[in-house]
């Protein structure tokens, strides 16, 4: 039986009625536990997190063929958990390839139902006409631990003193960069609602930092917002930086406010 994508990682019972709800979906190789930290440190918010499957609770859930595919899952799950009456209050925030399942799930929940996203939030990934697919394709496992050691592109802490867990984290990375490889890109759809782009002064994944902030303009007919934060790739997600992520967070929410009072 396939257990829920969704799982809440909101601390406790501090979970609002009303307001904003944020979503996070992870990088390649990521699990849900790669945003426990970054859910646990903040109160009075609901965070939820998307667990992709053959991992976690999913480890018997088969990954699908393509990103496509796996964005139309999560979009269904989303929908039949909390609804397309939500969405415009929810928060999509994908890192690097969760950034574009994050992209291909509004535009399904928008193509299906007109609700769109309160904003949607891209970090540490290339704009889509900026990308060239299959820049991975032949990775060797001695690469792929390069990767995985290289600041931020799966927070793996601990996983090299276990043999075991280190080799679980090269094949769900192994498995996530076939879909990345193979992936085309969104439709070119822009989304009616604010895109935010923010990728690290240090990340060298792109060939310029333009290609993961302000080339991300295009995908949207809203408000954009772009920023250059300190470290490498998907550094936000550092242990000791929360305060700094939900700052960025906070601004984006209050500027899609400010969006609504335009509107």
């Amino acid at each position: 039986m396939m257990t829920s994508a969704i799982s809440d990682l909101s601390p406790g019972d501090h979970r609002p009625v009303r307001g904003r709800r944020y979503l996070f979906l992870p990088p390649a190789g990521g699990t849900l536990c790669t945003l426990r930290g970054i859910g646990r440190s903040v109160r009075g918010a609901d965070v939820r997190g998307v667990e992709y499957p053959g991992r976690g609770g999913r480890l018997l859930t088969p990954l699908p063929g393509t990103v496509e595919e796996l964005a139309e899952q999560i979009a269904r799950e989303i929908l039949g958990e909390f609804g397309p009456c939500s969405v415009p209050r929810t928060v999509l925030a994908g890192f690097s390839m969760g950034a574009f399942v994050a992209f291909e799930v509004a535009q399904r929940i928008h193509a299906w139902h007109g609700a769109a996203p309160a904003a949607v939030v891209v970090v540490g990934a290339c704009a889509p006409q900026r990308r060239v697919p299959g820049g991975f394709a032949r990775t060797d496992a001695a690469a792929l631990g390069r990767l995985l050691d290289r600041n931020g592109l799966t927070p793996v802490v601990g996983y090299r003193e276990h043999p075991e867990a280190w080799e679980y984290a090269l094949d769900l990375l192994r498995g996530d960069l076939r879909l990345m490889g193979a992936y085309r890109g969104p439709a070119e759809v822009p989304l009616p609602c604010p895109v935010a782009a923010l990728c690290g002064s240090d990340d060298r994944a792109f060939g310029t930092v333009d290609d993961a902030t302000g080339a991300w303009r295009r995908w949207t007919t809203g408000r954009f917002f772009s920023a250059v934060v300190p470290g490498g790739h998907l550094g936000l997600l550092d242990a000791g930086r929360e305060a700094e992520f939900w700052r960025w967070m906070h601004r984006i929410e209050a500027a899609t406010e400010q969006e609504d009072d335009d509107a």
